[in-house]
């Protein structure tokens, strides 16, 4: 059996089951960088090793030119080194092993993904991979033979499209996705109709832990009006838990760092949601629709805009908020610069909602109807069993609105519930 190969950009036919012989050969006079040109050939013989005549080698470039290429025992690609996973029908498939980039990898739309049959997956190293055609550049979920999979991402940055279709990562039933460390930024989609999920999209059944790295960067827009959500995130009937890491810079009209709705789960442990920006409501987070639940057990929420409610967390149509500790400020919106909260329910047990700076010279939260840092609207106050609620040390009234500059929990007391 023969195949067309690359002897330093000249087509030759060689022998499928010496062919990574040849390239080895090809390694001694390289192009460019020599130790690149070595690494590259290497890579391109440990491909073929698992599927005869499945690389090609150019320099310091690897390309997969056809077939999936099953990885059960690992594949790097070295610093310098450029992997292409482009072409039509060709895939890197994770069989509960990592694929190391410390190099480069261009790929296209769930050209990378776990074999069928494996449980899990590590995407480890320093490199980048760029996403080349519109579509989820990763993706989990479980299947027939494994029910419940995992795929971590740690220390690689992933790279998204200017114009895409669909959000850079995608969690489903049964899938759970990793982010340790590295970043998912650049991924701005755009369409008609409803449109949500620049960073990662977490589907019915699906779970998304972020311990680590950054999303950044990304947006999600819509030529329909109040139909674009979760620049970074959104979450459907799936659960979020933030322990550590950086959700800033993204943007949409709604939720511009995370959008979460339909009974999702967002528990925000540690971390930072920074200097995200919507035209509507939810700068940092926001949460839509009944049983949807946002509890917050730390981290800031600091420096997010927007244009309508909520400049830090809006939280509408029934979902419930619990905020244990953290902070809320330096946030900015028209009514609720810190928190928005309307016909839903507000748990405040400790932390701050800023109305002003601290010690930690944290910025106030402000909005231009002088709100303040809290408003609650269409709900019924109610203060709880036990904790106190206080505006510059003193017992708030209760109202069909409340407006304040500044809230601090110090028990379990309960702010708001919707009016009946």
């Amino acid at each position: 059996m023969t195949k067309k190969s690359f002897f330093f950009g000249i087509p030759v036919l060689v022998p499928a089951l010496i062919f990574g012989l040849v390239i080895a050969g090809c390694a001694s006079t390289p192009t460019g960088d020599p130790a690149a040109a070595e690494a590259a050939a290497q890579s391109a013989a440990d491909i073929n090793a698992i599927k005869a005549g499945s690389a090609q080698l150019k320099g310091a470039q690897v390309k997969i030119v056809g077939g999936f290429v099953d990885i059960a025992n690992g594949l790097t690609v070295p610093l310098g080194v450029t992997l292409d996973v482009t072409a039509e029908g060709a895939a890197l498939g994770l069989h509960d092993s990592a694929l190391t980039v410390n190099g480069i990898v261009n790929a296209g739309p769930w050209h990378i993904r776990l074999e069928d049959n494996a449980s899990w997956g590590t995407i480890t190293g320093s490199g980048t991979i760029y996403l080349k055609g519109k579509g989820s550049l990763l993706g989990v979920e479980g299947n027939k033979n494994v029910a419940l999979r995992k795929l971590t991402l740690d220390g690689v940055t992933l790279v998204g499209l200017k114009d895409n279709d669909q959000p850079l990562a995608t969690v489903n039933k049964g899938g759970e996705f990793v982010l340790k460390s590295g970043a998912i930024t650049g991924n701005n989609i755009t369409g008609s109709g409803w449109v949500d999920s620049g960073g990662v999209k977490v589907n019915e059944g699906g779970a998304f832990t972020m311990e680590g790295g950054e999303i950044s960067g990304n947006s999600a827009a819509s030529t329909d009006e109040d139909n674009a959500a979760g620049g970074g995130i959104s979450v459907w009937n799936g659960s979020f838990t933030m322990t550590g890491g950086t959700i800033s810079n993204n943007s949409a009209e709604k939720g511009g760092g995370v959008f979460i709705a339909r009974g999702a789960v967002f528990i925000m442990e540690d971390g930072t949601i920074s200097g995200n920006t919507v035209s509507k409501g939810g700068g940092g987070v926001d949460a839509a629709n009944e049983n949807t639940t946002f509890t917050m057990k730390g981290g800031k929420i600091l420096g997010n805009t927007a244009g309508g409610d909520g400049g830090g967390v809006h939280i509408w149509e029934g979902a419930a908020f619990t905020m244990e500790s953290g902070a809320i400020s330096g946030n900015t919106a028209q009514w609720g610069g810190g928190v928005h909260v309307a016909q839903s329910t507000f748990t405040l047990k400790g932390g701050r909602i800023q109305g002003g700076a601290d010690s930690d010279g944290f910025a106030k939260n402000t909005d231009s109807e002088d709100t303040g840092a809290l408003h609650v609207y269409k709900c019924w106050p109610k203060w709880g069993t036990g904790g106190t609620y206080t505006k510059g040390g003193k017992s708030q009234p209760a109202g069909s609105n409340i407006f304040a500059e500044d809230w601090t929990g110090t028990g379990d007391t309960l702010i708001a519930v919707p009016k009946q």
